[in-house]
């Protein structure tokens, strides 16, 4: 029996607090919904309104087939963020969701589109670069489980309930092998600010391997490294993030 194609992507909004003035387009880490990253909204100002997105296999989408490509997932997102690309929007991507904010800013262009006002990647190495570790979306389970630990950022008590594990796992290796498999097609910079944030901490996105998006832009590039791991910006450095993303916001709307 053929498998049952992925639905449409959703979003998960957060209203802006007064009369919106641009939106805040959010592209979570493999695996994840779009519930973690709500609560970027009370950093933000208040014309800003947030939108993650709430991919296929999770949340809400939990029983729907999950993406497994990197083109496909571009084109369904496209669809869904289009009537919502009329005000200054910015694309905000963590790891694996920094890699798909990037292919989304690459479509836009190809399709003539709205551009964003800024392109923000955290934890993400630069796109062009090798993959520079085994891949983990076919490991065993017992050894993805042990990689999991590793990157940080999911509970213990999650990591050993399997009912819970039995859910997270197969979005988790459906995105993992959109990003492992996934072949870069070097094109011209796009013509937008680059920002990318990572942890000082971090293994498996160091500082030298993030400096490297500064290739992918024509305009502005900045870097700022915060104390912390893959997940510093849900962790010790929580505040300090929220704070450097409220100022690109705040500068994508005074340029836009």
């Amino acid at each position: 029996m053929a498998e049952i194609p992925p639905p449409p992507p959703q979003l998960v909004s957060v209203p802006a607090r007064t009369t919106p003035a641009l939106r805040l387009f959010i592209f979570p880490h493999a695996g994840s919904g779009a519930f973690p990253y709500r609560a970027l909204a009370a950093g933000l100002p208040p014309w800003a309104e947030l939108h993650a997105a709430q991919l296929p296999g999770r949340e809400s989408l939990f029983t729907a087939t999950p993406y497994r490509s990197m083109p496909s997932l571009t084109d369904a997102l496209v669809s869904v963020l289009g009537p919502r690309l009329d005000l200054p929007f910015v694309f905000f991507g963590h790891s694996f969701g920094g890699h798909v904010a990037y292919a989304l800013a690459r479509a836009l262009r190809a399709r003539g589109e709205r551009a964003p006002a800024a392109l923000v990647v955290s934890s993400s190495r630069a796109p062009h670069l090798p993959l520079g570790r085994m891949a983990l979306h076919d490991l065993p389970r017992p050894a993805l489980i042990e990689a999991i630990r590793r990157y940080g950022g999911t509970p213990e008590a999650v990591l050993g309930n399997d009912e819970l594990m039995d859910l997270f796992l197969p979005p988790l290796r459906a995105d993992l092998a959109m990003y492992e498999t996934h072949t870069f097609e070097p094109a011209e910079p796009l013509a937008i600010p680059i920002t990318t944030f990572g942890g000082r901490q971090d293994t498996s996105a160091r500082p030298e391997q993030i400096e490297p998006w500064r290739e992918h832009t024509s305009a502005a590039f900045t870097s700022r490294i915060f104390d912390g791991g893959h997940f510093y910006l849900f962790e010790r450095s929580k505040a300090a993030f929220a704070e450097a993303l409220c100022g690109v916001i705040e500068e994508a709307q005074r340029t836009s």
